[in-house]
Formats: C-alpha cells, structure tokens, sequence
C-alpha cells in the first residue's frame, strides 16, 4: 500500500513539474521550398464634427501576395519570389489602384528575415517606389514583436504602435500599446487574444484621446508564421480650440490570413 502511495505521488510530482515547465518559443522565419499566401483587408471609417456638422469618409483596402522560396545554398540563403496581385484602396467609393499591383520581387532571404532584393519587375513603376520597396521589404520581420524568451499559457507581452489620425486638417500622433495573452496550444497553434491601449503621443489639456481594441492572433509554432491576425479598434478624439469643440472618430478592422503550402 505504501509503494501505491508513493508511486502516485512521484507521478504526480513529475506530472506537475513537466505541467509547469511547459513553454513556448515564438521564433518567426521563413522557410526555404515553401509558399506564402498573404490576405490582407482593412476597412476604415473617419468622421469629423465641428459646430455640430459632421463629415464622414470610409476606405477599403486590399491587398493578396505569395511568396514563394527554393532551397538553401551553401550559406543558409534561400532564393524568395514575392508577387503582389491587384491591390487596390477604396476611398469613399473611388477605386485607386496601388503603385504594389502585379509587382514581382525577387532576391536572397537569410534565416534572420533579411531579404537581399535584386530584382524589382514592374514596367509602371518608377524608381522612387522602387527605391522605397527595397527599404520597406529589406527586413521581413512580422508586425507583432514576439519576445526572445519562451512564454507560458496565460502569459502576455506587450509593445508599442504609433498611428496618426487626420482631424480637421491636423495630425494627431498616437501610441497603441498591443497586450498579447497566451490563451490556447492546440496541435502547434498557439492563440493569443489581443487588448489594446491608447494615449497622446505628446498629452496636451487641449486635447484627449480614448479607445478599445480587440482581436485574436494565431501562430503556427512548427512553420514559424503568423496565420491569422484580425484586430478591431475604435478611437475617439476631443480637440479643443479656440472656436469651440473638434471631434474625431476612427473606427478600423483588419483581418490578414497566410496559407502556408
């Protein structure tokens, strides 16, 4: 009886020590001999009320691309082709096509995301979009900053974005603090919830800032990726002036998928 006991409680002990140490590394790379399918789609409402009167705009962007990698040379890089189909942006109901439409980009990719561009094809686009994409895409890491420290279910880390939002012809500067929280493991995806935080950049009695934002984020830990990001947000803004009382509001969703083939 003695040996019953003690073997369930050595079980049990080990049972709760591996329970405990079980964590998660969040390492985000590419991968050579695979293909990247990138959905992106934000929609976007702004409304401006002076004296009463309120304008209002609403915009629609979408944007879909593939990246596609061979194997890896001698050194570790990996040839990558990236290709942008139509993306366009819908403001109030007029279609404008982006300067990234029916753009190919190829180059060398390294294991830290470094991408070695080489090769930019688009007979529409000129050399100052060129030279801005070669900056834009040198360095292919993702928007959410994962932490190098592995991280445990209930667990968050947190950084930081700036945004501006156009009011009444000025620019107001503010920060998003990102709150990511480990909710799920499940056949190695791991789920995080996303809560979002909002304040002036720079605060000022004349004006306020406040705001909710929610969202979800999936991360396939055996591809290295990030396969879903949908996140909604609103905020509204109180500038005071000297002719009264400037109110703003943004209202935002975005959702982008990566099918990894």
């Amino acid at each position: 009886m003695k040996k019953i006991i003690l073997l369930a409680l050595v079980f049990l002990a080990n049972h709760s020590v591996g329970y405990a140490q079980k964590s998660y590394n969040f390492d985000y790379k590419l991968h050579p001999n695979k293909t990247y399918v990138l959905q992106m789609d934000i929609t976007s409402t702004n409304e401006t009320t002076i004296d009463g009167k309120m304008t209002k705009s609403e915009s629609v962007s979408k944007v879909s691309r593939s990246t596609t990698t061979k194997a890896a040379n001698a050194a570790g890089l990996f040839p990558a082709i990236m290709t942008f189909d139509e993306a366009y942006i819908l403001n109030d109901g007029k279609e404008m096509t982006s300067p990234i439409s029916n753009t190919v980009i190829e180059g060398l990719m390294a294991a830290d995301n470094k991408f070695q561009i080489d090769t930019i094809i688009n007979s529409k686009m000129d050399k100052t979009v060129r030279d801005a994409l070669k900056i834009v895409f040198k360095d292919l890491k993702p928007e959410i900053e994962f932490p190098k420290k592995a991280l445990k279910i209930g667990e968050t880390f947190s950084h930081d974005v700036p945004i501006t939002i156009p009011v009444n012809g000025q620019t107001i500067k503010i920060i998003i603090t990102k709150n990511y929280t480990l909710k799920s493991v499940l056949k190695n995806l791991a789920e995080f919830s996303v809560s979002e935080d909002f304040r002036l950049e720079a605060p000022s009695e004349n004006s306020t800032a406040i705001g909710d934002g929610t969202g979800s984020v999936v991360f396939d830990i055996l591809e290295n990726q990030v396969i879903k990001d949908n996140t909604r947000l609103t905020i509204n803004v109180k500038i005071k002036t000297a002719h009264g009382m400037i109110l703003g509001y943004m209202n935002s969703n975005s959702k982008k998928t990566t099918v990894i083939k």
